[in-house]
């Protein structure tokens, strides 16, 4: 067992009759057992197919793994920042959280009737959270590290939308981590039958520089229910982030979800999204800039349980200096789900012969009146093209800049808001200006 397994076994012992809702016989119980299976597995490492491309253990022993505290000082949103800037331009309800804990005042964001937005401690009180979190993937499980996080959670938020109920604007979830610590959020998302909301996230540092956050988003899509998800990963550079999606999807049902990852010595997103009604339709897409010796794993898991579903997945990579991309997706078609659509494609564009791209798509199909696909590219910049650009009078500088920009456009224009898609194209070029001012 690795040092920092130890270390979330011990803040466990040590922690466990004060973790949010600690009292509640099933959520004790669910802990502990989700704390017994971390006991036995612990971190994930290199020997599981699903994270052979990823040494989880091995960063996480350079990160500060001790319980972060809790912020008594209010933050302000710091709107300086170039991931904050990315939605401003949009007229939003704004959550911040501190270290994984909700700092804002539900009271004062005005939410429309039927709308209900509360903390993680009371949201577990309600029946729909306590649904939500014992409910279990059919035949796909998430990997192990999602223990971890169910036994230690203590971050994060209820988001509750009756049937019906269209969010008048997006809401805006900032999560800062001002101090080094390891944060454990839980984040419970219900759309009931027709609801309809977009979130923007933004996950970024106000004053840690090494530190490891663990999230976990529910999501439980009722029939004919809409949700965008619009999602900055700016983390420092010291921090290893991991991010699981759990979807669930009903009849008729939207789900689009969105990663822009630039921060972080090591991030692994991994979405796990399974169709229960017929007519669903799942879109899991993102776009990855990385630079220095930055690591970006992205694992997809895609399972068309029913009929008449589709789904498409499509991530573009920037990797430069020696850094590491990874994308594991996978499709899964059930017996008797005929009719299904799913897609997924990965294609990175290398910048520097030291970084490096691991793919790995796949299809499993269990039915035989399906359309399905699958495919990765992996390359440098076409120097026709540079020498195209440049012939025009155009720089190189700005030549660079104008075809990386158009090799991740196809991966923002998945996004459904426009000024929130603006938004991103404006971010990324503002990570290839800071790089190449970097590498002058």
């Amino acid at each position: 067992m690795t040092n920092a397994a130890r270390t979330f076994i011990e803040t466990y012992e040590t922690q466990r009759g004060s973790l949010p809702a600690a009292g509640l016989g099933w959520l004790d119980a669910l802990r502990d057992e989700a704390m017994e299976t971390f006991k036995t597995s612990g971190l994930p490492h290199r020997r599981l197919e699903d994270w052979r491309y990823t040494d989880l253990a091995r960063l996480l022993d350079k990160a500060t793994l001790d319980a972060a505290p809790a912020h008594d000082d209010e933050l302000a949103l710091p709107s300086g920042h170039a991931a904050i800037r990315a939605f401003e331009g949009v007229d939003r309800h704004v959550v911040i959280f501190v270290n994984g804990r909700m700092q804002t005042a539900p009271s004062t964001l005005g939410l429309p009737a039927g709308v209900t937005l509360t903390s993680l401690a009371d949201a577990l009180s309600a029946d729909w959270a306590k649904v939500l979190v014992n409910e279990k993937a059919k035949d796909i499980q998430a990997a192990d590290i999602v223990t971890l996080n169910t036994a230690l959670m203590e971050g994060g938020f209820g988001l509750h939308i009756g049937k019906g109920v269209e969010l008048d604007k997006p809401l805006h979830l900032v999560f800062l981590n001002a101090d080094n610590g390891a944060s454990h959020t839980r984040c419970l998302i219900r759309l009931d039958e027709g609801a309809a909301a977009t979130i923007f996230e933004t996950h970024m540092s106000a004053g840690g520089d090494s530190y490891f956050v663990d999230l976990v988003s529910n999501v439980s899509l009722a029939d004919k229910a809409r949700l965008s998800v619009v999602k900055v990963q700016a983390e420092a550079d010291g921090a290893v982030h991991l991010a699981t999606l759990q979807a669930v999807l009903g009849a008729g049902s939207y789900l689009s979800h969105f990663t822009l990852t630039q921060g972080a010595a090591l991030s692994r997103g991994q979405s796990f999204t399974r169709f229960n009604g017929e007519g669903a339709e799942a879109h899991v897409n993102g776009a990855t800039a990385l630079k220095s010796r930055q690591h970006g794993d992205q694992f997809c898991l895609t399972d068309h349980a029913v009929p008449h579903c589709s789904s498409a997945t499509l991530f573009r990579t920037v990797l430069d200096d020696a850094s590491t991309g990874v994308f594991q997706g996978k499709v899964v078609v059930r017996p008797h789900a005929q009719k299904t659509d799913g897609r997924q494609m990965s294609n990175a564009l290398l910048l520097s012969r030291d970084a490096a791209m691991n793919a790995k798509p796949e299809l499993e199909i269990y039915a035989d009146d399906v359309q399905c696909a699958h495919g990765s590219t992996i390359g440098e910049l076409n120097r026709e093209a540079l020498f195209y650009l440049r012939s025009r009078g155009i720089d190189e500088q700005t030549a660079r800049q104008l075809l990386i920009s158009a090799f991740l456009d196809e991966a923002f224009e998945t996004v459904p808001d426009e000024p929130a898609r603006e938004g991103l194209r404006e971010l990324a070029a503002e990570w290839f200006r800071q790089t190449q001012k970097e590498g002058a």
